[in-house]
């Protein structure tokens, strides 16, 4: 089975499939240098998704049959969660450093040209950390309802609800929370399957890896440090967000510097490329064509 051990207690299970047209193999030779100094890759970039908080990589069903038809798929449980284990260091930055290794340990270098990392919510973050942190190992980031760029009032609603799941009535909260956040229109078997699967989280990774996003001294989630973060990501970024954080999309939009940053609205809740995954799919390679037509210049 596919595991990739990091240290004592931390073993990261993850899946690696290569694109159905044959492209994007592993130890593929990148395209020439263009003037700028960037690549221009002779195949398709490989993707690595990266799932959100209580989470695991099956939320990428909807997306990996599509995204092989051209890509090399990447799809990992993080530390803690799903079929990886690991308590401790479940912070974005050391997330990011976990997938690092893993994509060196595939022979994803700079010398292949990186990956497009894709990640949803605490995801989000992870990549979006990745590509600050380990810039040589990613081409582009896209962004899926990121869990960063939080308002202080909705950070501190947040923490009411869950900075205590140990507690009483913990469990509850969450439940609660995540019911919330799927869309109007969610069918019964998602949202069943989010609670469900959010039950088998262990409270002490659901803990650590809240105060992450928003509540350690290095997180990056509340907006202020969120601003001055994201600021360091220099590759091109597209940013996705469900109707009901258009305003958060806003302020995103302020953030984007590249002539290939997207910042896009699309219908659904928190789960969008679960809900409508059709037209999900559809944008992320259409932006991913318009990449590769472009260099990946940012």
């Amino acid at each position: 089975m596919p595991y990739f051990d990091l240290g004592v207690e931390t073993r990261l299970f993850f899946t690696d499939d290569p694109a159905r047209d044959g492209t994007a193999i592993l130890g593929e030779s990148p395209g020439p240098v263009s003037l700028n100094g960037t690549r221009a890759p002779s195949a398709p970039p490989p993707l690595v998704l990266v799932h959100g908080w209580c989470c695991d990589s099956h939320d990428w069903n909807f997306q990996i049959p599509a995204f092989l038809r051209r890509h090399r798929v990447i799809a990992v449980d993080l530390r803690g969660h799903g079929r990886s284990t690991g308590s401790k260091g479940l912070r974005p930055r050391i997330l990011a450093a976990d997938i690092a290794a893993l994509l060196r340990e595939l022979g994803v270098t700079a010398s292949t040209g990186g990956v497009v990392a894709v990640g949803h919510s605490l995801g989000a973050m992870v990549a979006s950390a990745l590509t600050v942190e380990h810039p040589d190992l990613v081409r582009a980031v896209v962004a899926v309802e990121p869990a960063y760029g939080l308002p202080e009032a909705d950070v501190e609603r947040s923490a009411r609800s869950l900075a205590n799941l140990g507690e009483p009535g913990g469990v509850e909260r969450l439940l609660r929370y995540l019911a919330a956040l799927a869309g109007p229109d969610a069918p019964e078997h998602l949202t069943t399957w989010h609670r469900r699967r959010a039950l088998g989280v262990p409270v002490d990774v659901a803990q650590a890896a809240f105060a992450g996003m928003w509540l350690d001294v290095d997180q990056f989630g509340r907006r202020e440090q969120s601003d001055d973060y994201l600021a360091k990501r220099t590759c091109p970024v597209l940013s996705v967000y469900g109707e009901r954080r258009a305003d958060q999309a806003e302020w995103e939009r302020d953030l984007s510097a590249g002539p290939s940053d997207e910042v896009h609205v699309l219908p659904g809740g928190h789960w969008l490329h679960q809900e409508h995954p059709e037209v999900f799919n559809s944008l992320v390679l259409g932006w991913l064509t318009r990449l590769s037509s472009t260099a990946g210049t940012h």
